[in-house]
C-alpha cells in the first residue's frame, strides 16, 4: 500500500504566526476529507473558535466551528485544496494552513481466471465512494516489462477478457482509475500465467483391468519443458500419474468398472507449476476371462483335473450357499459330480465378493472383479468359465453329469478374450443316448449310441435386437412333457438368472429331444437336437454362420424387425428360417419378408398365452422335422474350422492318442474270435488254472494218497502255466502296452479312445446279435442248441478296456513265474497301473469270468501304489453289494461322483477298485489319505444263476468284499422281497465269517425305490422286519458255518436299527429318455456319503495301508477257496496281531509270576524266622493267616494290573489290535486263572512251609533243651576244674569226655524214629491195583521189595512172565507191532512226567509225608489221558510198580536226609568240638571275640547268604533267557516251536527229530536246560549273577550290624537282632548260631566290629567259592527252589495239547484259550499212521486232509469212518488250517523225505510212497518255509536272525 498522506496530496503551510499545532487529515475521500488540528491530547477550549477556510479553483469557502476537527463535504475527486484554520479567541488569532488533493481510488480485487491457454478473464471490482460518472478503468498488460495491450472500458464494467495471448507465458497486468479529467489513481499490479496448451486428441484402448491413454503433445518443439498428468477415478476412489511421454498405459483397473481418465499439461514457470485445462474421457472396463477366473479362483493353464475335482474335501455347512466367490466353482462342482439337478442354483451369501477373498484396497494393486452390490454370478458364466479351466477329461465327465442331470451342454464354447469359440466334440464324446423312434416301434429296438456320432435333424434358437420372450424358458416347455416340467436351459426366472451374463454370451447350448416310443408321451415322434445361442446374433456372426449351415432350421426370435432390417437383408440364411415376433414390436412389411424369405412365421400378440404358444411352437418344430437334413456333432466338426471355429479334438496329443487306439480297434470284427485269438491268455488256461488253483483247496477228487494228487495238481498247474508263458506277445498287446507307456496325457486319452471304440465296437455286435436273438425266439421251431448259442455269444461278445488290462494282468502273471525275457518288457506295469488308479482310472480286482484274483499283479499293483503315495498310503475301504440291477454303481457315482467301468451290453463280472483322494486338511480327521471304492458284480444274477455253484460264487465275491472293507454298503432294492432275502443270507454269512476271524466291518443297508410317503409312516415297521430277518439268516448262517453260537446279527457285528438304515427315492424324477436324475435321490445319497465319512472320523481302529490291503486280499481270497472258510482262513496280519498280543501278555504273565515269586520267597523266609525265633505254633499259625491275607492282597492288585493292561492293549491304537478282539477274553480269563492258580500254589506253599516249621519247631525245642542243658554242665565243669589247678589239656579233654557220655546217656530217648517208606508205599499201590484181576494181584504178590524195582529202563509187554525177574533183570522184549509200540512211548511219557513229580516232592525240606498214594493218583491220571492207547491192566501195574519202586527209593532218601539233618543227636554230635573248644577257652579265660565272630561269619551267615543267593537266581536266570540273545524264541509258544524245528534242521540228527516227535515234554525239558547251560557258559554270566546277590545281601548285612549295634546285650542277642533286619531276606539258622555262640564271653561292642570284618572275610571266601564251580549245570541241579527251566518250559509248552492226527503241539497263547492249534503239521507217517494194507507210512498231511474228501477213523470215532472235513465234530477244539500252499509244509515234507527209510524202521512199516516233488524241496526251502510260516520276516531282519544264534 501507499503512504495514505502521499496518495490524498496532504501539504502543511504554515504561516508566519506561530501556531499551537499542525493540520492532520484524518480521512481523505474522493469527495470529502476529514481534518483536525491542535495538541490531539489538549481538548478545545469552550470559549475558542475556529473558522475554517478553503477553495478549489471556482469557489471558497468558510465555516466556524467550536471544535478542533471538523469535515470538509462536496469536493471533487482528485483535485487539490488549500484548507486555512484560524483560531478565534483571548484576543489572539492564530491561523495555519495545508493543502490536500481529493483521492482517486484504484480497482479493488484485481484478479483473473485461465480461460484456457491464450484467454484470461480479468476481474475487478470499482472504487467505493466515488461517482462513477466521473471516472473509467485503464487496464493495461505487460510482457517482459514491454506494454503490449492497453484498454479504457468504462466505469460499470468490472470484467475484461484477453485474449490472444501466448500460452503458458508470465503477464503482468495494471488497473487504474481514470478521471474525466484525465487524472489517475494509482494502478492495481497482477501477475499472470496463462495456461500450458492442453494436450490434444486423446483416445482410450481399455481392456478389463487396464487401459492405455495416447495424446498429441501440444508442444511441438522441447522450448518449454512439460509434463503430463494423468489421473483416473471412480466412484470408490481417485489415482493420479505423471508422464513426460504422450501416452501411458494404466494398469490395476476394476473390471466391469467405469472411470474418468483425465489428461492436462503441466509446465514449470519461475517456481509456479501451470496447469493446462484436463482433457478427459470416460469408459468403463472390459469383463475379461481372466478376471472373471481369478475371482473364482479359477486358471486357465493351472487346469482342473478329474482327480482334483473328485477329491474328498470338507463338507459345507451349507451345501446350497457359497461364501465366497472362489467356493462357487466347487460347490457347483461337487453338486454336479454328485449329478444334483439343482446343481445351477446356488445361492451367494450377501458378504460373497472378491474382497472376501483378497485383502486389499488399492486398486491399483487388487483386481476384484464386481460391483459391490453384485451377489454372486450368472451360473452360464460359472459354467462357460468351468469348461474354460476344466481338462479334457474333466470336461467330459461335467458334460456327461451335465447330460444326465438333462442340462444343456456346451456346443461352442466362446473365449471373451479372444473372441474365438471351441466346437466341444471331445467334452460330449461321453455321453451316451438310449431312444426309441416311432418308426422303430414294431419291432421294440431300442436305440443307443454316443451323440456325438448320431445322425440328428438340429433346430437352432437365436435372438436379434431384444425380445420380450425369453426363447430358453419357451425351449425348456417346448422340451419339457406336460406332466414333468424342467428347466433344460437356464433362464432369467431362475435364481440368479437376472445378473448380467460376463463371458457366457456367444454360447451356444445344445440339448435333445429323446422320444421313448410312447405315443402319448412322446412330443416329437423323432429324436431332435436342440441348440441356443446365448446373446444378440449380431454380435456373433461366426456362432450364427455355423448353426446356419448345420440346422434344420433356425427360429429367430425379434421384436424390432424394422430396426434390424439391414442386418437381416445381409444374412445369408441357408436353414430354414422361422420368424418368432410379438405383434407389439414387430412389422413384417411385404417388402421384409420377400427379401430374407421365412419358411414361416410365428406371430405372438397379447390373446396368444404362453400354453399356445409353444403348442405353436411345436407344430413349427414337427413341420420342419417331417423334411429335415441329419447330421452328427462328429460332421459338424469338419464344417467348424472352415468358419474359424476352433475343435477341442483337434490336438496333437489327441490325435497321436486316437491314431494308437485305431491301430487296436479297427481290424476287429468278430469280438468273440477276437476275444480268443488276441486275448488268449485270459481264456481257457487262465480259466483252467483257476479251476486247479480252487481244486487244489477243496481235494474234490477221492484218491488215496492226498499228497499225490495235490503234486499231480501243482504239477499241471506249472505245465499251464509254462504254456502260458511260452506264447509269444500278440501285436495288439504291444500296441497296448505301448500306450499305455507314453506320456500322462497321451495315456489318459489313448485310454478313453480305446474306451470310446470299443463301447462303439460292442454296442453295434451285440445289436446285431440281439436282433437275430429275437428272430430266434420269434420262430417257434427254432433249435434250443442255437438259442444256446446265441446266449453264450451275446454273454461273450462284451469288449472293454478291462478285458486288455487282465491280458496284462495275465501277461505280467505268466512272465513273473516264468522270469523270462518277456517279464523285463512288462515289469513296469505295475507302476504303470498304479499311477492310473491314482488318476482315477478303476482296475479289476476279482476277475468275473474266471473267478479267480491274478495275486502277483494284484500285490504288486499295489505295492507300487504303496511306494507311489508313502507315507500317505492309509486306506479305508467303502464297498457295495446287492442284487445285479439295483443301481450299486450308480449309487457309488451318485455318491462320490466316479464313473465306474461297465461293459455296454451286460453287466461287468467280478469286482473292481477305484481310489479316491483325500484333501491335506481332511486326512487327520478322516484318519486315511484314499478311499478305496470297490464296485461288485451282483448277486443272485442271471447268468450266474444257470451255473451249479452260484450261491457258493456269490458267498465267495461277497466274503472277499466284505472282508477287505471298513464299510459295506448292501443295496437293496424294495420291489423284490425274494431276492432281498437271498442277498440278505448271503450278506449274514460274509459277515458271520468275518466275526469270526476278527474283523468286524461296519455295514450300511441302502433301500431303494423307496417312496418318501411310505417311508416316514412304515419306517420303524420296516426296520424291525428287517432285524428280525437278519436275525433267521444269521441263525441259518451259523448252521451252515457250524457257528451255532451266534443267534441274531448284532452277535456278529455292532448294528444299530436307526442309524444302519438309509432310505433312497427312485433315480429319475420322471420317465427317461427325458427324466433327470431326482434331487431327492442325489440328496439322500450325499446324506449317505456324509454318513459314512462321519463313521470313518469316528473309527478309533488303525486304517490299513496299501500293502496291508493286499494280505488281506491274498488271505480273504485263498480262505474263500476252501469250502469251510472259517477254519481255512489265515491271514499274516491277524496271525501277527496275535503274534505280537502273545508277546506282549507273556512279558505281563511273567512280571506277575516274578513278583510273586519275590513275595512268596521273602515271605517263606518269614515264616521259618518266625517258627525259629518264637518257637511257638500259635505265632506261626498267626503269621501264616496274615500273609496268606496279604497273598490275597497282592494277588488283587497284580491280577488288576494284568487284567488292567489286557483291557489297555485292546484299546489303545496298536498295530491291528482289532484283528485279535476275538481273543480278548481268552486272555482275561487266562490271567483269572493264572491268579487262581498262583493262589493256589501259595497257599499250599505257604501251609507248607508251616508244616516244616512246626516239625522243625518240636526238634528245636529238643536241640535247645539241650544246648541248655550242655551250656551249664560246661559251666559248672569249669568251675570244678578251676578249683583243680593247672589242668593239662588232656586232663581237660578227660573231663569233658566224661561229661560228655553222660549227656549222651541222659537224650538217648530223644532221637527221631527211622521211617520205611518201601512198606508204605506197597500198600498203597497194592490198595489201588487189588481190583484189577488175579493176574494184577499175581504181581504184586511177586514184589518182594519195591525198591529194588524200576531200576533199569521199563519195557510194556502182554508177555506173561515173571514180573519181579523182568523188572528186576531188565529183559529185552522182542519186535513190537506199532500198537505196542505207541503204548510203549505212552509209558515212557508219564514215567518221565511222573519222575518230575517224585524229583519236586524229594526236593523239599519236609519229611516224607504220604506222598506215594498222591503219585498214584498223578499216576492215574495221566492213564486216563492215554486211554486211547488201551493199555491193559498188566501193563498199568507193571508201570505203577516201576514208577513207585524210583518214588520209594527217591522219599526213603528224603527221608534220610531230613533224619539226618534234624536229629536232635545228631545235632549235638556235631557241635561237639565247638563245645570242647568254648570250655577250653572259658577255662584259659582267653578272648573268643575274632574267633567266634568268624565262626559265625562263616558257620551261621555264609550258609544263610548261599540260600539267599539259591533263591533268587531262577527269576534272574528267566529273565536273562526272555531278554538275552535267544529272548524271541521263549516269547511266545510260536516262536518257540520255530526256534526248534530250526535247530533240528539245523543240525539233522534222526535222533533228535525222533525224540521231539515220540516224547515231546522230555525233548523241550532237555532242550530248555541245555540252551540255559549254553548261554550261561558264556562269559561267566551265572557267576555274575551270583555275585550280584552276593553283593547285594552283603550290603544288607553290613547295614543291619550298624542297626543292631544299639540295641545289644550280648553277642548272641546281638546276631538275633541283625538276622530280624534281615528276617524277609536271610533264614536264620538258630540251631548253628544258638551253638556258635552258647559259650561267648565277648564284649558285644567288639563282637560287632569284629564280625563287619568276618563278614568281609566271608564275602570275599563265597565269592571265590563261587568262582571255584564253573560248570554251570552243576550250579543249576543246585537250585532247590525257582528253578528257571521249570519256568521256562510252562511258558513254552503251554496247554500241552497236540494236534490229534499228527501231534503237533499247541502253540495258543495263555492258558484257557478255547481253540488249540500249530503253525506246521506233519505228514500223518509221521505220527506212525500207515496204510492198513500195504503197511507203508502215510505222507498226508492233515492240513491237506482236512481240505479234502477223505475219511479218517479212530477211538474217538468209534472206528466209524468221518470225514476229514468235518473234523471238528470230533475234536471241536482244535482249527486245523487248511494248507493249499506247497511251500507252507516244505519242512516236514524235506524231513520226512530225508528220514522215510529211518522213520520206517523206527516204526517197524514199510517207508512212504513219497510225491515226486517232495523230493526237490532244499534245506533252504524249508528254512524259508519256517521263517513265512512263523511270520519270522515281520519280527526281524533277514541279516539278523534272532532263533538261529
Amino acid at each position: 500500500m501507499e503512504n495514505p498522506d502521499e496518495s490524498s496530496g496532504i501539504q502543511n503551510e504554515d504561516k508566519q504566526e506561530e501556531t499551537d499545532g499542525h493540520i492532520r487529515f484524518t480521512d481523505v475521500g474522493p469527495h470529502s476529507v476529514h481534518l483536525d488540528w491542535g495538541d490531539p491530547d489538549v481538548t478545545a477550549n469552550a470559549q475558542q473558535k475556529f473558522q475554517i477556510e478553503w477553495k478549489n479553483e471556482e469557489t471558497d469557502f468558510t465555516k466556524t466551528t467550536d471544535t478542533n476537527h471538523f469535515e470538509i463535504k462536496q469536493l471533487s475527486p482528485g483535485t487539490r485544496y488549500n484548507i486555512t484554520v484560524v483560531a478565534i479567541g483571548n484576543n489572539c488569532k492564530k491561523s495555519f494552513s495545508a493543502s490536500v488533493c481529493t483521492a482517486i481510488p484504484a480497482p479493488e480485487n484485481f484478479e483473473y481466471i485461465s480461460e484456457d491457454a491464450t484467454t484470461v478473464r480479468l476481474n475487478w471490482t470499482s472504487p467505493q465512494k466515488i461517482d462513477p460518472s466521473l471516472y473509467k478503468f485503464q487496464v493495461i498488460m505487460y510482457k517482459n516489462e514491454e506494454k503490449t495491450e492497453s484498454m479504457t472500458v468504462k466505469s460499470n464494467v468490472n470484467t475484461i477478457v484477453m485474449i490472444d495471448l501466448l500460452p503458458a507465458t508470465e503477464y503482468k497486468a495494471t488497473i487504474i482509475t481514470k478521471l474525466n479529467n484525465d487524472k489517475l489513481s494509482e494502478p492495481a499490479v497482477l501477475i499472470i500465467y496463462t495456461k500450458p496448451l492442453p494436450p490434444e486428441n486423446l483416445q482410450i484402448k481399455n481392456e478389463a483391468s487396464s487401459a492405455y491413454l495416447k495424446w498429441t503433445d501440444p508442444f511441438m518443439d522441447d522450448e518449454i519443458p512439460h509434463v503430463f498428468r494423468v489421473i483416473w477415478s471412480s466412484e470408490a476412489n481417485a489415482t493420479e500419474s505423471l508422464t513426460d511421454e504422450a501416452e501411458i498405459n494404466v494398469s490395476s483397473l476394476k473390471p466391469g468398472s467405469e472411470y474418468t481418465f483425465s489428461v492436462c499439461t503441466l509446465v514449470e514457470l519461475n517456481g509456479t507449476t501451470l496447469e493446462s485445462s484436463p482433457v478427459k474421457i470416460t469408459q468403463k472396463t472390459n469383463i475379461t476371462m481372466e478376471s472373471l477366473l481369478r475371482d473364482l479362483g479359477l486358471h486357465l493353464k493351472n487346469k482342473l483335473t478329474l482327480k482334483s475335482v473328485l477329491e474328498l474335501r470338507k463338507p459345507s455347512d451349507v451345501v446350497e450357499t457359497a461364501h465366497s466367490l472362489r467356493s462357487l466353482p466347487w460347490l457347483f462342482l461337487r453338486k454336479l459330480m454328485m449329478v444334483n439337478s439343482s446343481a445351477r442354483i446356488i445361492k451367494c451369501a450377501s458378504n460373497c465378493n472378491p474382497e472376501t477373498c483378497e485383502e486389499s484396497s488399492n486398486i491399483a494393486e487388487t483386481s476384484t472383479g464386481f460391483h459391490e452390490d453384485q451377489k454372486g454370478i450368472h451360473p452360464l458364466d460359472l459354467i462357460t468359465a468351468l469348461f474354460h479351466c476344466a481338462d479334457p477329461f474333466l470336461q467330459q465327465e461335467m458334460a456327461l453329469k451335465m447330460s444326465v442331470c438333462q442340462f444343456s451342454v456346451p456346443l461352442l464354447l466362446p473365449n471373451c478374450d479372444t473372441d474365438e469359440c471351441t466346437l466341444m466334440l471331445w467334452a460330449l464324446r461321453d455321453i451316451m443316448k438310449q431312444f426309441r423312434s416311432h418308426s422303430l416301434e414294431e419291432d421294440g429296438t431300442l436305440e443307443e449310441n454316443s451323440i456325438v456320432l448320431t445322425d440328428l435333424p438340429l433346430i437352432s434358437f437365436v435372438r436379434l435386437g431384444k425380445s420380450s420372450m425369453s426363447k430358453s424358458e419357451f425351449l425348456n416347455k417346448l422340451l419339457s412333457n406336460s406332466q414333468h416340467h424342467h428347466d433344460t436351459f437356464f433362464h432369467r426366472q431362475l435364481e440368479n438368472g437376472n445378473i448380467p451374463r460376463k463371458i457366457s454370451n456367444g454360447l451356444v447350448e445344445m440339448s435333445w429331444y429323446l422320444p421313448g416310443g410312447e405315443e402319448l408321451n412322446d412330443k416329437f415322434k423323432e429324436p431332435v437336437a436342440v441348440a441356443n445361442l446365448r446373446g444378440d446374433i449380431s454380435a456373433f456372426k461366426s456362432q450364427f454362420t455355423f448353426l446356419n449351415q448345420i440346422s434344420s432350421a433356425i427360429f429367430l426370435f425379434c421384436d424390432d424387425l424394422d430396426s434390424n432390417q439391414t442386418f437381416l437383408e445381409s444374412l445369408q440364411i441357408r436353414s430354414k428360417l422361422v420368424l418368432v415376433c410379438t405383434t407389439d414390436g414387430a412389422n413384417l412389411g411385404d417388402n421384409l419378408t420377400q427379401k430374407i424369405k421365412p419358411y414361416s412365421e410365428i406371430l405372438r400378440d397379447k390373446n396368444m398365452n404362453d400354453f399356445k404358444f409353444v403348442e405353436t411352437l411345436q407344430e413349427a418344430v414337427v413341420d420342419i422335422l417331417a423334411d429335415s437334413t441329419k447330421m452328427s456333432i462328429e460332421k459338424m466338426s469338419k464344417i467348424a474350422p472352415e468358419l474359424g471355429i476352433l475343435v477341442d479334438e483337434n490336438n496333437t496329443v489327441c490325435q497321436n492318442a486316437k491314431k494308437r487306439a485305431a491301430l487296436i480297434t479297427q481290424d476287429i470284427a468278430n469280438i468273440p474270435e477276437y476275444k480268443m485269438k488276441e486275448l488268449s491268455l485270459q481264456d481257457k488256461i487262465w480259466k483252467e488254472i483257476s479251476k486247479l488253483e480252487k481244486e487244489m483247496c477243496r481235494l474234490k477228487a477221492k484218491k488215496q494218497n492226498i499228497e499225490h494228487y495235490k503234486s499231480e495238481l501243482k504239477s499241471q498247474i506249472q505245465k499251464l502255466q509254462k504254456q502260458q508263458g511260452s506264447s509269444n506277445m500278440r501285436e495288439t498287446i504291444y500296441q497296448f502296452i505301448s500306450g499305455l507307456s507314453c506320456s500322462p496325457d497321451e495315456q489318459l486319452y489313448f485310454l478313453k479312445w480305446m474306451k470310446i471304440n470299443l463301447d462303439d465296437l460292442t454296442r453295434k455286435h451285440l445289436s446285431k446279435l440281439d436282433e437275430q436273438y429275437r428272430d430266434a425266439c420269434k420262430n417257434s421251431s427254432e433249435d434250443k442248441d442255437h438259442l444256446r448259442d446265441l446266449e453264450n455269444k451275446i454273454a461273450s461278445s462284451s469288449l472293454g478296456v478291462q478285458h486288455f488290462m487282465r491280458e496284462i494282468s495275465q501277461l505280467y502273471e505268466s512272465a513273473h513265474s516264468q522270469k523270462n525275457k518277456k517279464y523285463t518288457a512288462v515289469k513296469q506295469l505295475p507302476e504303470i497301473c498304479a499311477q492310473l488308479m491314482l488318476n482315477g482310472f478303476p482296475l479289476e480286482l476279482i476277475d468275473g469270468e474266471a473267478s479267480n484274483i491274478p495275486m502277483t499283479w494284484i500285490r504288486d499293483v499295489l505295492a507300487a501304489l504303496n511306494k507311489l503315495t508313502s507315507p500317505h498310503n492309509i486306506i479305508r475301504v467303502v464297498t457295495v453289494l446287492g442284487v445285479q440291477s439295483t443301481g450299486k454303481s450308480t449309487l457309488l457315482n451318485t455318491m462320490f461322483g466316479v464313473q465306474f467301468a461297465v461293459s455296454s451290453g451286460r453287466c461287468t463280472r467280478g469286482a473292481f477298485m477305484l481310489l479316491i483322494s483325500v484333501s491335506e486338511e481332511f486326512r487327520s480327521e478322516l484318519q486315511c489319505d484314499y478311499i478305496l471304492v470297490i464296485d461288485t458284480e451282483g448277486l443272485k444274477s442271471p447268468e450266474m444263476a444257470k451255473l451249479a455253484d452260484s450261491y457258493e460264487h456269490d458267498n465267495e465275491l461277497a466274503t472277499v468284499v466284505v472282508g477287505l472293507s471298513d464299510l459295506t454298503i448292501v443295496n437293496i432294492a424294495m420291489e423284490n422281497a425274494t431276492e432281498m432275502k437271498d442277498t440278505l443270507q448271503i450278506v449274514v454269512h460274509a459277515f458271520l465269517r468275518m466275526k469270526e476271524v476278527g474283523k468286524r466291518p461296519c455295514c450300511h443297508f441302502v433301500h431303494q425305490n423307496t417312496a418318501n410317503v411310505a417311508v416316514h409312516r412304515n419306517v420303524m415297521k420296516e426296520r424291525k422286519i428287517l432285524l428280525q430277518q437278519l436275525d433267521e439268516m444269521t441263525q441259518a448262517a451259523a448252521r451252515m458255518e457250524k457257528m451255532g453260537d451266534n443267534k441274531k446279527f448284532t452277535d456278529i457285528l455292532e448294528y444299530n436299527i436307526d442309524k444302519n438304515n438309509w432310505y433312497i427315492p427312485g433315480l429319475w424324477l420322471g420317465v427317461p429318455p427325458m427324466a433327470p436324475v431326482s434331487t431327492s435321490y442325489s440328496e439322500e445319497a450325499s446324506k449317505l456319503k456324509d454318513g459314512i465319512l462321519n463313521i470313518f472320523k469316528a473309527t478309533k481302529g488303525q486304517a490299513q495301508n496299501f500293502l496291508e490291503f493286499e494280505e488281506w486280499v491274498r488271505s480273504l481270497w485263498k480262505a474263500v477257496q476252501f469250502e469251510n472258510f472259517i477254519f481255512s482262513f489265515r491271514n499274516t496280519l491277524v496271525a501277527e496281531a496275535y503274534s505280537k498280543l502273545c508277546v506282549e501278555y507273556n512279558k505281563w504273565e511273567w512280571a506277575f509270576k516274578k513278583y510273586m515269586i519275590g513275595w512268596y520267597t521273602k515271605s517263606e523266609t518269614k515264616i521259618i524266622n518266625t517258627g525259629v525265633m518264637s518257637r511257638n505254633a500259635l505265632n506261626v499259625d498267626r503269621v501264616a493267616a496274615d500273609l496268606k491275607h496279604e497273598a490275597a492282597i497282592e494277588l488283587d492288585k497284580v491280577e488288576k494290573s494284568l487284567l488292567g493292561k489286557i483291557e489297555q492293549y485292546f484299546e489303545s491304537e496298536a498295530e491291528h489290535v482289532h484283528f485279535v478282539e476275538n481273543y480278548k477274553e481268552d486272555f482275561l480269563n487266562s490271567a483269572r486263572s493264572l491268579r487262581r492258580e498262583t493262589e493256589t500254589d501259595l497257599r499250599n506253599k505257604l501251609e507248607n512251609a508251616v508244616l516244616i516249621q512246626k516239625g522243625i519247631e518240636k526238634v528245636e525245642c529238643i536241640r535247645q533243651n539241650q544246648r541248655d542243658t550242655m551250656k551249664e554242665k560246661v559251666l559248672n565243669l569249669i568251675a570244678a576244674c578251676r578249683n583243680t589247678k593247672n589242668l593239662s589239656d588232656r586232663q581237660l579233654n578227660e573231663e569233658f569226655q566224661k561229661m560228655w557220655d553222660e549227656i549222651l546217656k541222659q537224650f538217648s530217648l530223644t532221637a527221631l524214629p527211622i521211617y520205611e517208606v518201601g512198606k508204605e508205599a506197597y500198600r498203597n499201590l497194592y490198595s489201588n491195583l487189588e481190583t484189577k484181576g488175579g493176574a494184577v494181584r499175581e504181581m504184586l504178590l511177586s514184589v518182594t521189595s519195591l525198591d529194588q524195582c524200576g531200576t533199569g529202563p521199563f519195557y510194556a509187554t502182554t508177555v506173561k512172565m515173571n514180573i519181579f525177574k523182568k523188572l528186576k533183570n531188565s529183559l529185552r522184549p522182542g519186535q513190537r507191532n506199532r500198537k505196542h509200540k505207541f503204548i510203549q512211548l505212552s509209558c515212557d511219557k508219564i514215567i518221565h512226567e511222573s519222575n518230575v513229580f517224585i524229583s519236586s516232592r524229594a526236593r523239599t525240606k519236609s519229611d516224607y509225608n504220604a506222598d506215594v498214594q498222591e503219585l498214584l493218583c498223578f499216576i492215574d491220571k495221566k492213564l486216563e489221558d492215554c486211554k486211547d492207547t488201551e493199555i491193559s491192566p498188566e501193563i498199568e501195574a507193571s508201570l505203577k510198580i516201576h514208577i513207585c519202586g524210583n518214588a520209594t527209593r527217591a522219599f526213603q532218601k528224603t527221608h534220610d536226609d531230613y533224619i539226618q539233618s534234624n536229629d536232635p543227636m545228631k545235632s549235638l554230635e556235631k557241635f561237639k568240638e565247638q563245645w570242647l573248644a568254648d570250655f577250653k577257652d572259658l577255662y584259659y579265660q582267653r578272648d573268643q571275640c575274632q574267633k567266634k565272630a568268624e565262626m559265625c561269619a562263616m558257620k551261621c551267615v555264609a550258609p544263610a547268604v548261599m540260600e539267599y543267593i539259591q533263591k533268587r537266581l531262577g527269576p534272574d536266570i528267566v529273565d536273562e533267557m526272555l531278554t538275552g540273545e535267544r529272548g524271541f524264541a521263549f516269547s511266545t509258544r510260536t516262536f518257540f516251536q520255530c526256534s526248534l524245528l530250526k535247530e533240528l534242521l539245523q543240525d539233522d540228527d534222526f535222533d533228535k527229530i525222533s525224540a521231539y516227535v515220540q516224547n515231546y515234554e522230555k525233548f523241550v525239558t532237555e532242550w530248555i536246560s541245555e540252551k540255559i547251560i549254553e548261554h550261561f557258559s558264556k562269559e561267566d554270566a551265572f557267576l555274575k549273577l551270583e555275585m550280584k546277590h552276593l553283593n547285594t545281601i552283603v550290603s544288607k548285612l553290613k547295614t543291619a550290624i550298624e542297626s543292631a549295634k544299639s540295641m545289644t546285650k550280648n553277642s548272641c542277642s546281638f546276631m538275633t537282632n541283625v538276622f530280624t533286619c534281615l528276617d524277609k531276606e536271610l533264614v536264620i539258622p538258630i540251631d548253628t548260631l544258638s551253638g556258635t555262640l552258647a559259650l561267648n564271653n565277648s564284649d558285644p561292642a567288639e563282637f560287632a566290629d569284629c564280625l563287619k570284618s568276618s563278614i568281609e572275610k566271608m564275602h570275599k571266601t563265597l565269592a571265590d567259592q563261587l568262582r571255584g564251580v564253573r560248570d554251570v549245570e552243576t550250579k543249576l541241579t543246585r537250585l532247590s527252589v525257582n528253578k528257571p527251566q521249570e519256568e521256562l518250559f510252562s511258558r513254552v509248552f503251554g496247554c500241552g495239547e497236540m494236534c490229534p492226527f499228527c501231534s503237533a503241539p499247541c502253540e495258543a497263547g495263555g492258558k484257557d484259550h478255547t481253540e488249540h492249534f500249530a503253525s506246521v503239521h506233519r505228514p500223518e507217517g509221521i505220527g506212525y499212521y500207515h496204510w492198513i494194507d500195504t503197511k507203508k507210512l502215510v505222507p498226508d498231511i492233515c492240513s491237506s486232509l482236512v481240505a479234502s474228501e477223505k475219511q479218517f477213523r479212530c477211538k474217538d470215532t468209534e472206528h466209524e469212518w468221518h470225514p476229514h472235513k468235518e473234523y471238528r465234530e470230533i475234536y471241536p477244539d482244535w482249527r486245523i488250517q487248511p494248507d493249499t500252499s506247497i511251500e507252507a509244509t516244505d519242512f516236514w515234507k524235506y524231513i520226512f523225505t530225508k528220514y522215510n527209510t529211518k522213520f520206517a524202521k523206527t516204526y517197524n512199516l514199510k517207508p512212504a510212497d513219497i510225491p515226486a516233488d517232495w523230493h526237490c524241496t532244499s534245506v533252504h526251502q524249508a528254512n524259508e518255509c519256517l521263517d513265512d510260516t512263523f511270520l519270522l520276516n515281520s519280527h526281524k531282519n533277514k541279516d539278523d536272525d534272532p532263533i538261529s544264534k
